[in-house]
């Protein structure tokens, strides 16, 4: 875990597991950092994320068991990303597009951040703090 912000609002801080991290592991990682998902990794290459959501859907829902299942079999494969040279417009337009709480951003394949609707709120509600120049 590392702590840097990019582009103001891009929280370099983003807590990873593997997929045979079990998700009550994962569910006490995201207690004690206070966060809702974790990046799913598979040789430092982003291959899924548990939320929340997967954790309530899969677990409760099903009545699986925390302890004994994988990250890797309730995660969410399709994992809606963006590159860090894209900047914050296209950060913008994605979170408003996609129907997801959190965008993860790559320089390359490489894990440099992860940010929120929430984060993007926050922004946009500070642009003078941010620096940014752009309106809704």
């Amino acid at each position: 875990m590392f702590r840097r912000k990019y582009l103001g609002i891009i929280t370099g801080e983003v807590v990873t597991a593997g997929e045979d991290t079990s998700v009550k592991d994962a569910a006490m990682l995201m207690r004690e950092n206070n966060i809702g998902i974790i990046v799913i990794l598979n040789d430092e290459k982003v291959v899924g994320t548990v939320s929340e959501r997967e954790i309530t859907r899969s677990i409760a829902a099903e009545g699986l068991s925390a302890a004994e299942t994988k990250c890797g079999e309730i995660m969410n494969k399709d994992v809606v990303s963006t590159q860090i040279k894209d900047g914050l417009n296209k950060l913008y337009q994605m979170l408003c597009e996609c129907k997801c709480r959190h965008l993860i951003v790559l320089d390359g394949e490489r894990l440099v951040g992860i940010t929120s609707r929430r984060d993007m709120l926050d922004a946009l509600s500070n642009k003078k703090k941010y620096g940014f120049n752009f309106s809704i």
